[in-house]
């Protein structure tokens, strides 16, 4: 929980410092999934439903009986999620099914965690770009967001240097509100300094924009209060924007500066802001000491460390008991000027950690709207991971605090699927700002790979890259190069690219290619045009050749299975060449995906088939289970 104030300090008008450290902060490791919670091998969970006309006092003796303590009811079905000792499940399950009070009961089992790739080339961390975005797969967020991204009802006070959000796209429907304290308008974009927009961007980023950042809470909105500027900002202005943000609606609140002496002014200003429902996070400082920074040390404020790509203390960080927790530094974020244009990239110091944790926090008020500040305080504190240095609470993990929540990933496991397709795209202003290509590719260009939206088990990693060199026509294609760029050379005239791709988990690896590129330094499509299609289990040795068809098409199905309809059929009218199905689904084990030429695959969701046809009509049949499902078959168009 966060710190309640033992004494007060008092000062005049102190100047508060920026936190964050300048440059491009390059990152290029990430650490494995941490482990489970510690009670995750203690308490198992039972599901029992009742007969109607049991009591609540008569179900709660039954569950006593049994050591089992209620952790919710789920609401409208009336089944109760029990907790009981792991090794007692077993016998807890035999004598609760033997009550004639009982009307069924059954184990919570416990479903395989998903990973989320977003349509970001900076992300995974192998073939990275940028530096790689791995503080989203250190904290575990990517796979928080299965259970959600974030809600626009949520709001995330932004108390920093205001924002210049010009030429950076991904801060478009994001922000709510601005306010600026320093001038009493609401104008927070005229003045503002660079800092404000890099914490931002940290937070609350749009995602799969594919433009080399995301933020933490990317669904939730932002409320930008200026209270400074890239020189420095007054405690007086930070308390009256954290008073201001409290009174118009912010569940949570980011303050990136330090000062080494304390006001009552924020102190009362962080306990009023408590009392209203707010989170509220702070750098922890740059000095790499154990030395008290303001508002971090403040009563009900999670004062934040930092820590690298390897989970040590970053250098720079200050550390030590009054510290609350810990996050990533390094993180993607919106930068207002790189190369003399607006682009993204990674910023490292404490201003950059805060938050991580403040973004979290706004993921848990999206997935339980009526949790107070002080569960969800209690939650990412008693979850966090162990770290090598002093702080009251280890290092951030946006899964685990779900959990402490009782909420847990719905996805059942699943080998890769791609459900956003690759893009080949172009560097603008160095490595830190690139988007789609739009034309055909020019000498000295350096094209990037986008590996698309992915889903699936985690963890989640782009195991295999490559760049192909092909002729006009797309035929005779050669490897180029393995790596996550690829500059034009003057040889390439006239020559076509594509690259291939491949994303494995433990249940599978799926490979895919990208659109072919039109001939280097010309302006006309290629003929044909290929459109390389997935392989669910790719060869290491060799890329898949795109199709010589000129065009493809796709079809997609949605249906579901019951007790009355057992299969269901779809027709598609092809021509010669590779058709690729995939099937997903939830609440089945898994579905059978027949075709009617008499080839068949099945298994959980992600199940595809791949099949060379002849030209002419197909029948797709789903069989198998009892759940909604989506069919997408892309094959060349007839």
């Amino acid at each position: 929980m966060a710190r309640v104030p033992t004494r007060v300090l008092v000062c005049a008008s102190i100047s508060v410092a920026l936190v964050l450290m300048g440059g491009p902060a390059v990152t290029t490791s990430i650490t494995g999934l941490a482990n489970a919670p510690s009670n995750a091998l203690d308490i198992a969970r039972v599901l029992v439903h009742y007969k109607v006309d049991v009591s609540a006092v008569t179900k709660s003796e039954i569950e006593a009986s049994v050591g089992a303590r209620l952790h919710r009811t789920i609401p409208d079905i009336g089944v109760r999620v029990l907790d009981v000792p792991a090794d007692g499940r077993a016998h807890a399950e035999q004598v609760l099914g033997g009550r004639g009070e009982v009307d069924f009961v059954e184990p919570d089992v416990v479903a395989l965690p998903q990973d989320n790739l977003p349509s970001d080339p900076s992300f995974p961390a192998n073939y990275a770009v940028g530096g790689g975005a791995w503080g989203w797969t250190m904290t575990h967020t990517t796979q928080a967001w299965d259970i959600t991204k974030g809600d626009s009802a949520v709001v995330i006070a932004i108390l920093d240097t205001g924002i210049k959000p010009n030429g950076l796209s991904d801060f478009n429907g994001q922000i709510s509100s601005t306010w600026n304290v320093i001038n009493s308008t609401t104008d927070a974009t005229t003045n503002a300094g660079s800092h404000g927009t890099y914490v931002a961007g940290i937070v609350g980023l749009a995602i799969d924009n594919g433009t080399g950042a995301a933020g933490f809470c990317p669904r939730c909105k932002l409320m930008i209060v200026q209270v400074g500027t890239d020189a420095g900002a007054y405690m007086s202005d930070i308390a009256t924007g954290l008073t201001w943000a409290a009174d118009h609606g912010a569940r949570v609140a980011n303050m990136s500066w330090a000062s080494t002496v304390d006001s009552a002014t924020m102190q009362s200003a962080t306990s009023y802001a408590h009392s209203k429902g707010v989170v509220m996070t702070a750098a922890a400082g740059n000095s790499n000491c154990d030395c008290p920074t303001y508002p971090a040390a403040d009563p009900y404020v999670l004062g934040v460390a930092g820590v690298d790509n390897s989970g040590n203390k970053a250098g720079d960080s200050n550390y030590g008991s009054w510290v609350a927790i810990a996050a990533p530094e390094g993180n993607m974020t919106s930068w207002p000027l790189i190369n003399g244009a607006p682009g993204y990239a990674p910023v490292g110091g404490t201003s950059s950690a805060a938050p991580v944790v403040a973004g979290i926090a706004g993921l848990l008020f999206s997935a339980n709207t009526v949790v107070t500040n002080a569960t969800v305080e209690q939650a990412l504190e008693s979850t966090a991971a162990p770290i090598g240095f002093a702080a009251q609470h280890g290092r951030v993990d946006a899964l685990a605090a779900m959990g402490a929540l009782g909420l847990a990933d719905p996805q059942l496991s699943a080998s890769p699927v791609n459900t956003t397709l690759p893009q080949v795209l172009v560097e603008t202003s160095g490595d830190w700002n690139y988007q789609s290509l739009v034309g055909a590719p020019q000498v000295g260009q350096v094209l990037l790979r986008g590996q698309g939206s992915w889903t699936g088990s985690a963890p989640l990693a782009l195991s295999s890259l490559k760049w192909m060199r092909c002729d006009s026509t797309g035929a005779s294609c050669v490897l180029a190069a393995q790596a996550a760029k690829y500059t034009i050379q003057a040889t390439d005239a006239g020559s076509t690219f594509y690259f291939v791709l491949t994303v494995a988990n433990a249940v599978g690896a799926t490979t895919v290619a990208s659109p072919l590129s039109l001939p280097v330094g010309s302006g006309t499509l290629p003929s044909p045009s290929p459109s390389p299609s997935p392989s669910p289990s790719p060869s290491p040795s060799a890329s898949p050749s795109p199709p010589t068809v000129p065009a493809t098409q796709t079809w997609t199905f949605s249906g579901s299975l019951n007790g009355s309809i057992t299969t269901r059929d779809y027709a598609v009218t092809v021509g010669p060449g590779t058709a690729t199905a995939q099937l997903s689904f939830s609440k089945c084990s898994s579905l059978l995906l027949g075709l009617s030429n008499g080839q068949s695959a099945t298994g959980p969701s992600g199940v595809v088939l791949s099949t060379t046809l002849s030209a002419g009509t197909y029948i797709y049949r789903v069989s198998g289970g009892r759940c909604s499902f989506t069919l997408v078959v892309t094959a060349p168009a007839a």
